[in-house]
């Protein structure tokens, strides 16, 4: 085994993306051959011998893993027990030993209590593994077992990349001009004198046509909430005085007299009440805000102000007659911001209140290359676990105008602040077979993207033009391959959990209050991995809304859910490989 930082302390990146070095394993029938082994779809198939040792009582079942569904993130390549303690102070061991499979297998074991690593077993020794871990306290632990055979040389590459830090940045279109802006110093401007100007800030929009950009149907619309300054003496001159735009996106700000400044609009949106400081910012240059200015100008009172001209365009930057960008895209950012407002209201008025700092990294360079994310090699728009970075490249992938990407991206720093996400991340899809953690996460940020925006259509477009790209509709209540591994089914029933329309199964008609208070709740402290399982278990008893769910549930081929664990599934067995139980009890 190559010697890497533990998976569990790295942060997946999310959204078709790349990702760590690891995996897990899964259930399958017992098996003594010594010879590598395959399952009757030709896919390799290891197994072990799990001893679990608890108190002094040990007991021993043969648990499978196999690669019949790809990647380190499919199902099947991860397998989870579980057991109890109910004394304080118990020492706990567990062995993994192959019993056929792959030869060497090297298998790794991974102790978990409400979602948090305990403790872990990652050594280099051939065809078995050993964790034994004293004191535990009393409550209900999970166990992940996998077979670091399984992984390619590409998924046991981590991306290690030093992101320089900078403090200056610029925007600028054809009606503003650009300067560096120094915001973390305070004005010397004299306050004597002051008067108030008002102005109005807008963004230009680009719809969607199809799976296309509509440039020709761009709309100029409010930029709301974002913050705007006064730039005077190389400082902020309202720096103690937080002045955002209103819905119409009119703003009013304080001036300073007979003293040369700059108008400032700057790509953030910031609050008391509720507490947040959402900003996007440019990864290629040291995280440079983005921000649109005008002036010098100076005048002794208002009414010298009135020649000021203080209402902002941020323009798209394209040229219809040319069909590609010809200026600067300053819409970008604004329009980047615009979704996030969206999805912030929506937690907001489900009842949160504080919402922690957040970085929106985007550039025109951020392409769909893997690589050094200074230069914008992003290979895709994600959370890390701390900030979102999404793509921009003219004719290879924009998601600037993609609410319902953004959205998803920001349900993920939704899920790591406010609730919880056990997902591994990596590539995936609607028709894939995931890990249930995957599928439930990967479910969830498509289903939220439509909750929030009311629309259940997920485009994201993309190639030359920004012509072309791909559409989900989160209703639609056909998969490929459904059940509780599916992100598919996933996103099919949350989106009809919370939607008003009835259609075929769906009669539940849930609010996103009680949607967010399970997530901030019970699944923030599930005992189990985070998953349709333990969402549905508490979001059924939370709402007393039985049958309707099961009967949502029941259409994407998942037995009726009576626990957190998904110990009620007994048919949706997918594969060669056995995957059932979901969790093996010890």
């Amino acid at each position: 085994m190559e010697v890497f930082n533990n998976k569990y302390s790295m942060t997946s990146l999310y959204k078709i993306v790349f990702l760590f070095p690891l995996l897990t394993i899964i259930g399958c029938s017992s098996s003594d051959s010594s010879s590598t082994t395959t399952t009757s779809n030709g896919a390799v198939e290891t197994c072990f011998d799990v001893e679990v040792t608890n108190a002094g009582n040990s007991q021993t079942q043969n648990i499978c893993t196999t690669l019949e569904n790809g990647g380190y993130n499919g199902l099947g390549v991860a397998r989870f027990i579980k057991f109890s303690v109910s004394s304080s102070n118990t020492s706990v061991s567990v062995r993994a030993t192959r019993t056929s499979g792959l030869n060497p297998a090297d298998p790794d074991i991974y102790l978990f209590k409400n979602g948090a690593i305990i403790n872990y077993a990652e050594s280099t020794q051939s065809n078995t593994e050993f964790l034994t871990v004293s004191n535990l306290g009393v409550g209900e632990y999970v166990v992940e077992i996998n077979e670091y055979g399984y992984l390619s040389s590409s998924d046991k590459q981590i991306l290690n990349t030093t992101l320089s830090q900078k403090t200056t940045g610029t925007l600028q279109d054809e009606t503003t001009k650009g300067i560096e802006a120094v915001f973390q110093a305070p004005s010397s401007c004299n306050a004597t004198g002051e008067f108030n100007v008002t102005g109005n800030v807008k963004f230009t929009r680009v719809p969607h046509s199809g799976t296309s950009l509509d440039y020709a149907a761009s709309v100029n619309v409010p930029a709301q909430g974002v913050v705007v300054e006064v730039f005077c003496d190389d400082g902020i001159y309202n720096e103690d005085s937080l002045v955002v735009t209103n819905s119409d996106g009119d703003y009013t700000i304080s001036f300073p007299s007979n003293q040369n400044a700059y108008i400032q609009v700057r790509a953030q949106m910031k609050s008391t009440n509720p507490l947040y400081d959402f900003s996007v910012v440019d990864n290629t240059s040291g995280q440079a805000p983005y921000v649109m200015q005008k002036g010098p100008y100076i005048a002794v009172d208002s009414t010298g102000a009135s020649s000021f001209d203080t209402d902002f365009l941020a323009g798209s930057g394209w040229s219809i007659p040319s069909s590609e960008y010809t200026g600067a895209r300053s819409a970008a950012p604004f329009a980047i911001l615009d979704s996030i407002r969206l999805a912030k209201d929506k937690v907001a008025g489900a009842g949160a209140t504080t919402f922690p700092t957040l970085k929106i990294n985007w550039s025109e360079n951020n392409t769909t290359a893997s690589g050094d994310i200074t230069l914008g090699q992003i290979g895709t728009s994600y959370f890390n676990g701390t900030e979102i970075y999404l793509l921009g490249a003219a004719d290879n992938d924009t998601d600037e105008y993609d609410g319902h990407v953004i959205i998803h991206e920001w349900g993920h720093y939704f899920e790591h602040n406010f609730s919880r996400a056990d997902s591994i991340g990596g590539p995936h899809s609607s028709s894939d077979i995931l890990d249930m953690r995957v599928a439930f996460s990967e479910g969830f940020g498509n289903a939220f993207s439509g909750m929030v925006t009311g629309d259940p259509k997920y485009i994201d477009v993309s190639g030359d033009d920004q012509g072309i790209g791909f559409l989900i509709n989160v209703e639609n209540n056909s998969c490929s391959n459904p059940g509780w591994f599916s992100e598919c089914s996933v996103q099919s029933i949350l989106y009809d959990m919370e939607d008003s329309d009835a259609d075929t199964n769906d009669t539940v008609d849930l609010t996103f209050t009680q949607i967010f208070n399970v997530l901030n709740g019970e699944q923030r402290t599930t005992p189990a991995f985070t998953s349709i399982f333990s969402f549905t278990k508490e979001i059924k008893d939370f709402t007393g809304v039985i049958n309707g769910i099961d009967v949502l549930t029941s259409a994407q081929s998942i037995d009726p859910i009576l626990d957190i664990y998904g110990d009620s599934e007994t048919t949706n067995n997918p594969g060669a490989t056995d995957q059932l139980p979901v969790h093996v009890a010890f």
